[in-house]
C-alpha cells in the first residue's frame, strides 16, 4: 500500500490547524454584528479552503492519486482572500507616504467629531493621516506657511497665519471674530466633515484678556462640532494657570495624539465595512 508517512503528517497536522481556525471563524461569523461580520466572513472562507487544501496533502499521501494541482488552487485561494482583506482594510486605514502636497482622493472622517486639546504639538504622520481621512484641513498657527509646510511636510486646504501684519491669509489677533468667520467658511465651502488644527493661542491672549479668547474658542468648537467637524487645539504648558485651564477642559477634551488616531482608525475602520456591506447589499437586491 503506497503511504508517504510525512505527507500524512503535515497534512493532518495542517487540517487540524484549519479546521480549529473554521470553527474560530464560524463563530465570530455567528456572534459579531455588522460591520465586523463581512471581514470574519471573509477569514472562515479563507480557513476552509486551506482546511480543503491541508485535506488533499493527506489523501495525496495515503493514494498514487496525483492532487498536488488541487492542494495549490485551494492553498492559493486561502492565501489571496486573506492577505487582500488585509491589505484592503490597512491601505484604506494607512496615511499615505508624506508629502508636501495636498491629497485629491479623501475619504471623509465622517464617524467622528468634537473638540480635542494636545499637550504636545500634533506629529506630521497625525496631520497626514488627518488630512487623508477628512473633507479638508484647516491650520491656524503663528509659524508663516511656507515653515510650517516645510516643518510638516504637508500643505493644507487652508491656512491662517496669526499676525496683525496685513497679507493674504493672515489672521489679526485683535480681530478674533474675522478669524472665526474664516474657519466657518472654510467648514461650510468643505460641506463639514473637517478638521481644524489650531495653534497659537498664547499669540491669542497677548492681544486679548483669557475671557474673550475662551469665549471665542468656546464658540469655534459648537460650530465646529454642528459641521460634524473636529477641532484639535495645541495647549503648550505653562501658558494658561490652572484655573484657566480647567475653564478650557471643561468644554475640550484633553486626549493624547496617538489615542484619538486610535480611536479615528477603529471608526473609520467600522464605516469602511459598514458602507462594504451595504454595497453588497444593494448589489443583491439588484
Amino acid at each position: 500500500m503506497y503511504m508517504n508517512l510525512y505527507g500524512v503528517l503535515a497534512g493532518s497536522i495542517l487540517a487540524a490547524i484549519g479546521i480549529a481556525l473554521s470553527i474560530r471563524a464560524f463563530y465570530y461569523y455567528k456572534n459579531i454584528e455588522e460591520p465586523g461580520k463581512n471581514l470574519a466572513r471573509n477569514f472562515l472562507i479563507s480557513t476552509s479552503l486551506f482546511t480543503a487544501g491541508s485535506l488533499g496533502v493527506v489523501i495525496d499521501s495515503l493514494t498514487e492519486i496525483q492532487l498536488w494541482f488541487v492542494m495549490a488552487i485551494f492553498y492559493t485561494l486561502s492565501y489571496i482572500i486573506l492577505v487582500s482583506s488585509v491589505l484592503y482594510y490597512l491601505n484604506a486605514l494607512s496615511p499615505q507616504e508624506v508629502k508636501p502636497r495636498k491629497y485629491p482622493e479623501k475619504i471623509s472622517l465622517s464617524p467622528i467629531t468634537g473638540a480635542y486639546v494636545f499637550k504636545k504639538p500634533a506629529s506630521p504622520h497625525a496631520l497626514t493621516f488627518l488630512s487623508r481621512h477628512s473633507n479638508g484641513l484647516l491650520v491656524v498657527s503663528r509659524a508663516q506657511k511656507e515653515l510650517w509646510i516645510r516643518k510638516y511636510q504637508l500643505e493644507p486646504d487652508k491656512f491662517i497665519w496669526l499676525s496683525r501684519l496685513e497679507k493674504e491669509g493672515a489672521g489679526d489677533p485683535t480681530k478674533l471674530h474675522v478669524i472665526q468667520d474664516a474657519i466657518l467658511r472654510f467648514l461650510r465651502e468643505k460641506g463639514g466633515k473637517a478638521v481644524v488644527y489650531f495653534e497659537g493661542i498664547e499669540y491669542l491672549i497677548l492681544y486679548n484678556d483669557f475671557s474673550s479668547v475662551a469665549k471665542f474658542l468656546f464658540s469655534l468648537k459648537d460650530y465646529v462640532i454642528s459641521n460634524e467637524s473636529m477641532l484639535i487645539l495645541y495647549l503648550p504648558p505653562n501658558v494658561l494657570d490652572k484655573t484657566q485651564e480647567t475653564t478650557l477642559l471643561k468644554e475640550f477634551q484633553e486626549k493624547r495624539e496617538e489615542e484619538l488616531i486610535k480611536e479615528v482608525s477603529q471608526k473609520l475602520f467600522a464605516a469602511l465595512l459598514e458602507g462594504e456591506n451595504h454595497a453588497s447589499g444593494e448589489s443583491k437586491e439588484e
